[in-house]
């Protein structure tokens, strides 16, 4: 089954909730233009990810406003769309996953591996969540919980497809470019990572990340330091070691691949497409790769 991808690396400003949403509505307009048919958004896209005591204001339940934007362009475009947000259950917030679907359906996956200040805010999800598509099944993941062997583990041979969601900071100080002598080392798993968990189980993953400027708090030294997120969205392919992937800029990373029957063997095909936010040009061309399976497409997207 051929697929076309797109992670959506995009800049969030903090509690600027309509704004943001505003701006992801643009790029996903971009992206399904592209002729993405899986579109991808950073976790926490429409409040921002960042520390705060209270997060209620800008929660949503399933029924708010963002959700129900990212149902109906699903539902209009025939695309199916995951966004991270931060959702209100009751009394809970969750570091929340949707992936909603042209049938009108929302799925929603709950953060299990909280970090630092997140279990300040948040409750933890419970359950992995797998979901049945036309192309095969999807499990999710959001930022930290990639980085977890028990996560992996109970989808392995449960899924066809990966879609981790995340903001992750690039533990560098965005003023004197200075990696952090403790943590500097974790801004560039972001990049590798995916690539990992790709090779392991043998399937596409599609990884989108926040990019832009953000504050980060070391745990229980206190420190703060004016940082960033590290960007490096990428699409990744598990059998042939392929990889694209987004720098530090807002970027709309596009790759076609082809996911096999759950009963066969999988894998995929990547192409790069990749913008700056500046491009204002759609450029098309095929290139071979000299085997069976044909040609495949490169674009470059668009992202304003």
């Amino acid at each position: 089954m051929k697929i076309t991808a797109a992670a959506i690396q995009m800049a969030s400003e903090p509690m600027r909730v309509a704004s943001n949403r505003d701006r992801a509505d643009d790029l996903l307009r971009k992206a399904y233009q592209s002729g993405a048919e899986l579109i991808v958004l950073p976790e926490m896209f429409n409040t921002g990810y960042c520390k705060l005591p209270d997060f209620v204001p800008v929660a949503e339940d399933r029924e708010g406003e963002t959700l129900q934007l990212l149902r109906d362009r699903s539902r209009d475009w025939n695309v199916s769309i995951a966004a991270g947000f931060v959702e209100r259950d009751g009394h809970h917030l969750y570091d929340s996953l949707a992936f909603c679907t042209p049938d009108g359906l929302t799925h929603v996956y709950r953060k299990r591996r909280l970090v630092f200040w997140e279990w300040f805010s948040f409750s933890p999800g419970c359950e992995a969540l797998v979901v049945s598509t036309r192309w095969g099944r999807i499990g999710f993941a959001i930022c930290a919980d990639m980085i977890y062997h028990d996560v992996w583990s109970g989808y392995r041979d449960r899924i066809d497809l990966a879609i981790i969601a995340a903001a992750w900071p690039e533990f560098t100080n965005r003023s004197s470019g200075r990696k952090h002598w403790l943590l500097g080392h974790i801004g560039a798993m972001a990049g590798e990572i995916p690539r990992k968990v790709s090779v392991d189980l043998g399937i596409p993953v599609v990884f989108a990340n926040q990019c832009g400027e953000t504050k980060t708090t070391i745990p229980l030294l206190g420190a703060r330091f004016a940082d960033r997120f590290s960007g490096l969205s990428s699409i990744c392919d598990g059998l042939n070691g392929r990889m694209v992937q987004a720098d530090k800029d807002e970027r709309i990373v596009v790759g076609e691949m082809i996911i096999h029957s759950p009963k066969g063997p999988k894998s995929c095909r990547s192409t790069f497409v990749s913008a700056p936010a500046a491009s204002s040009f759609i450029a098309e061309r095929c290139l071979s790769d000299g085997s069976d399976r044909g040609s495949t497409v490169e674009r470059t997207v668009a992202a304003r």
